[in-house]
């Protein structure tokens, strides 16, 4: 598979937005044309370290796209528990429900307000990006249906390391991240894509920062 880059954006206090505004995100993001839908909404344990697109239980429902309802465990080798190291250079162990999914995300507003938003981590993943958007397509160096771009609204704040890569001695500097977006890239340039970021600010604030792991 080569080096992925797993690529966030957060805003420089780890802030819970409300589940109306998290929502007011996602929509946004459709119309936009950063992503397309359809969507899928989780919740439970959350790894902000997960490694995205492969990692992460979010990528594995975003392939199988499984039923409502579907319990999703991390995939771990036997020897999983002799890795002392935190995500992601260790092992990241999540566990989440799929809540609800479809294909017009007007509706997730309805789904999301019968969510456990704020006692659970709320993850929520799209189909892909929508490369017919210019800006996108030549951020990625052309479409690239692998790519995972996905919100998050955990429950309590995590941190992420700042610059680092999975396979090298773990290390900050950290940030804290609670209410976040990230993408798994293979191809790319560094930092925020522009249409992200400009619908980002308008629903987190102008104070965003951006990090990335590789691996």
């Amino acid at each position: 598979m080569g080096t992925w880059t797993d690529e966030f954006i957060a805003p420089a206090r780890p802030v819970l937005i409300a589940a109306e505004s998290f929502a007011a995100l996602a929509a946004d993001l459709v119309r936009e044309r950063v992503v397309r839908t359809p969507w899928l909404l989780t919740a439970g344990d959350l790894c902000a370290n997960a490694e995205l697109p492969y990692v992460g239980v979010l990528g594995r429902a975003r392939r199988d796209d499984p039923p409502v309802g579907t319990r999703l465990e991390s995939d771990l080798p036997l020897w999983a528990d002799e890795d002392d190291d935190a995500p992601p250079w260790g092992w990241a162990r999540e566990s989440a429900t799929v809540l609800a999914k479809g294909d017009d995300v007007g509706t997730l507003a309805e789904a999301l307000a019968s969510a456990p938003y704020g006692q659970e981590d709320i993850g929520l993943v799209f189909r892909g990006l929508d490369f017919t958007h210019r800006e996108i397509d030549d951020h990625y160096f052309g479409a690239d249906s692998r790519i995972l771009l996905a919100c998050f609204a955990l429950a309590r704040p995590q941190t992420r390391p700042m610059d680092t890569d999975s396979g090298t001695i773990p290390g900050g500097p950290f940030h804290p991240v609670r209410t976040f977006v990230s993408t798994g890239f293979k191809l790319g340039h560094n930092g925020p894509c522009p249409p992200l970021a400009a619908v980002l600010r308008r629903h987190l604030g102008p104070d965003l920062v951006c990090g990335r792991t590789r691996g």
